[in-house]
């Protein structure tokens, strides 16, 4: 059997530096929801990679960033467990913003597990001019030992080739294809829910909130879905419903609008509102 690039890369960065939106780019699908409000990505994103000369397994993961609650320190051990299998690390560096403590918290967690094959990736280059990467690549050379740097536009589609033939540089030879496991349903739904909460609700609301999947059927070409949006006080829960339950209708509309793109079938979406006091603290709701 022919041997290829073939392994696991893990995406890291500080939140709102452009993860998301460049693995949906790589795989050209959406695969983890985007929204210019930071923290959005809660979990590890996995997503396959396969052409005639590699197999690569991505890793998205969610921000690292300062925790301010159990829930955030749970999703910092998410960034954290990917760099254990990772052979390959993407450091994601919005061109757009300065360094600052978050970025040193991602650079002592990349030297803390001694990953060997790092690659800086400038993000957002169609916003910047191109001279602003050279003291961004002075000042992190003092901090870190990096093996390679590009800088990108995931939505301008600027230097993605190039990254990919970058990244299987870095990746062993190897035999072993990947092979693309189904999408867990209950999660592409819940996040293709939350990322319309996300949208359409303002301030602490879209923090204060996840989506349960209650129930799931497909009768007839009819799938039909039974989603609980859980806030953490009982006065966001009218915020979320809105006058007259406008606000749900506007968010479920959306979210069926987004599962049409997914699923071919018909959509019957449903969803309720449910109060789960101070979740974000609470380890079992957490899990």
């Amino acid at each position: 059997m022919k041997k290829i690039n073939s392994g696991y890369v893990a995406i890291v960065g500080k939140p709102n530096v452009g993860k998301s939106t460049f693995i949906n780019t790589i795989m050209k699908r959406k695969i983890s929801i985007t929204s210019y409000k930071p923290q959005t990505t809660r979990k590890q994103i996995k997503a396959l990679y396969n052409d005639e000369g590699s197999s690569i397994f991505f890793i998205d993961t969610p921000g690292f960033h300062i925790p301010r609650n159990k829930f955030d320190v749970e999703m910092n051990k998410e960034v954290k467990s990917s760099y254990k299998v990772a052979d390959c690390i993407l450091y994601l560096i919005d061109l757009t913003r300065d360094f600052d403590n978050e970025d040193e918290e991602v650079i002592k967690t990349i030297k803390d597990f001694k990953v060997e094959n790092i690659i800086v990736v400038f993000t957002k280059n169609d916003l910047v001019k191109e001279q602003k990467i050279t003291p961004f690549v002075s000042e992190l050379k003092n901090k870190l030992s990096f093996s390679d740097f590009v800088s990108i536009s995931s939505l301008k589609n600027n230097n993605i080739n190039q990254l990919l033939e970058l990244i299987k540089k870095y990746l062993p030879k190897s035999e072993v294809f990947f092979e693309n496991n189904d999408d867990d349903d209950n999660f592409v739904i819940s996040e293709l829910i939350r990322e319309q909460i996300i949208f359409n609700t303002k301030k602490e609301i879209p923090y204060s909130t996840f989506v349960e999947i209650e129930e799931k059927k497909f009768v007839d070409n009819l799938f039909t879905i039974n989603a609980v949006i859980h806030v953490e006080k009982e006065s966001q829960k009218p915020i979320m419903i809105g006058k007259g339950g406008l606000m749900l209708k506007k968010i479920g509309t959306h979210a069926r609008k987004e599962l049409l793109k997914v699923y071919d079938c018909k959509i019957n979406l449903k969803l309720f509102v449910k109060t789960t006091q101070n979740w974000r603290n609470n380890l079992d709701s957490i899990k």
